[in-house]
């Protein structure tokens, strides 16, 4: 039984060893791609083309092996998403012999002269476009996309406009490698994409843009100080309050949709969303003056997923997405029609959080909670904070809150 050689070509022919090019030239067998095998002009080698039907081609390559020395050409790399990955799982590796070499990205990023080793590598070919969602993107600052013809530059543009991921550098490099028609693009705004023709193969890179001064986006936690956000006449979910509000919302999986009704200065929302990168928040505040502070708050501290939405809840509730939880900061005399629409709306095991100074809410939060079957807990949460006098320190009491929270059946 021979060994099948498997051999990257890099970017192109000229990327080849003498080593590789001498065992090309002694086989018996070629197979690879219709563009690699024109590379090579050996009239006496047979020429197995690779096609849509990978199949065929893995019980070719097991029906010759025995009497024939095979080599397979792989683009890039060959472990890379590549053919040798495929072979990997059908052979016994006893029988494979691969052969490196540069890969597209690794040529890619040296092309635009940036390092690659924290960059998150997307492929758009077969198996893998199924389990990929633009949502995930919006905790990466480098991405690499292995585009093909029906996935390529217009495809990515309109997935990042659809998740509104605004903020990165777009960079199309095609032909890379081919002296005479490779060409490197970059694009600032993405509808630019979309007027324009690109050649295959093509590499998309996006690079966030990233501000001087957002250094919240390494240094954020949860309870942050309520001096970070901008925030009108104290109205804020206090840093304390904060944190144990978060915790019985229980935000465990990385793509939570999450309301926040009555967002005030939108602190609950944004510090939710460094738990839920991936997610999506929308922070519906219906004071207009309010708003300018959320989105404040939302750009200082660098939030892709935070959606401003200015409403009185439960209007414009159509046009957001099913939620996974709520908090309902705010809601004054309309509170009951609020948790009605809330408890409605939100996904079966969902998890709703109140939280209310008033004891007549306290009431009317567990009331409409148990109405709808969500077995309700709270608890009371009193705030003492230290306070330096002239000759020690002493206490000075925040509202004492009720915080209720309740999973929907």
């Amino acid at each position: 039984m021979n060994q099948i050689d498997i051999i990257g070509i890099g970017l192109g022919k000229e990327d080849l060893t003498s080593r590789h090019l001498a065992l090309i030239k002694k086989c018996d067998v070629m197979v690879g791609g219709k563009r690699h095998l024109s590379m090579f002009d050996y009239p006496d080698i047979q020429k197995i083309p690779i096609k849509s039907n990978i199949n065929s081609i893995i019980e070719a390559i097991k029906e010759k092996m025995s009497r024939h020395k095979i080599v397979v050409l792989a683009s890039g790399d060959p472990l890379f998403y590549g053919i040798g990955s495929t072979l990997t799982q059908h052979f016994d590796k006893k029988y494979l012999n691969i052969y490196s070499n540069i890969s597209c990205i690794s040529a890619a990023f040296a092309a635009i002269k940036e390092p690659w080793h924290d960059a998150k590598i997307v492929s758009l070919h077969g198996k893998q476009k199924e389990s990929f969602t633009f949502s995930r993107l919006a905790e990466e600052n480098k991405i690499a996309f292995l585009t093909n013809p029906e996935r390529g530059p217009k495809y990515i543009a309109a997935g990042l406009v659809k998740e509104s991921l605004y903020d990165f550098k777009f960079c199309v490099l095609e032909k890379l490698g081919d002296r005479d028609r490779e060409k490197i693009r970059w694009f600032e705004k993405l509808d630019l994409v979309k007027e324009q023709t690109f050649s295959q193969p093509n590499i998309v890179i996006l690079l966030k843009h990233l501000k001087e001064k957002s250094y919240f986006s390494h240094e954020t936690h949860i309870g942050m100080e309520d001096s970070l956000f901008k925030h009108s006449k104290g109205l804020i979910t206090k840093s304390e309050i904060r944190s144990i509000t978060l915790s019985k919302l229980k935000l465990i999986k990385k793509d939570h949709v999450f309301w926040d009704i009555g967002s005030g200065s939108g602190s609950v929302g944004i510090e939710a969303s460094f738990q839920i990168p991936r997610g999506h928040v929308s922070a519906i505040e219906k004071h207009p003056q309010r708003i300018a502070d959320i989105i404040h708050n939302i750009k200082n501290f660098n939030c892709s997923n935070v959606k401003v939405m200015n409403a009185a809840f439960p209007e414009g509730i159509e046009e957001l997405k099913t939620p996974d939880r709520i908090f309902i900061g705010g809601g004054g005399k309309n509170l009951e029609q609020i948790i009605k629409a809330a408890c409605d709306k939100l996904t079966p095991s969902g998890i709703i959080v109140i939280n209310t100074v008033l004891l007549q809410n306290l009431e009317t939060a567990l009331k409409l909670l148990k109405k709808n079957k969500f077995d309700p807990r709270f608890v009371q949460i009193q705030v003492c904070r230290s306070k330096g006098m002239p000759f020690g320190d002493r206490l000075e009491a925040l509202n004492p809150v009720w915080i209720i929270s309740g999973s929907k059946p």
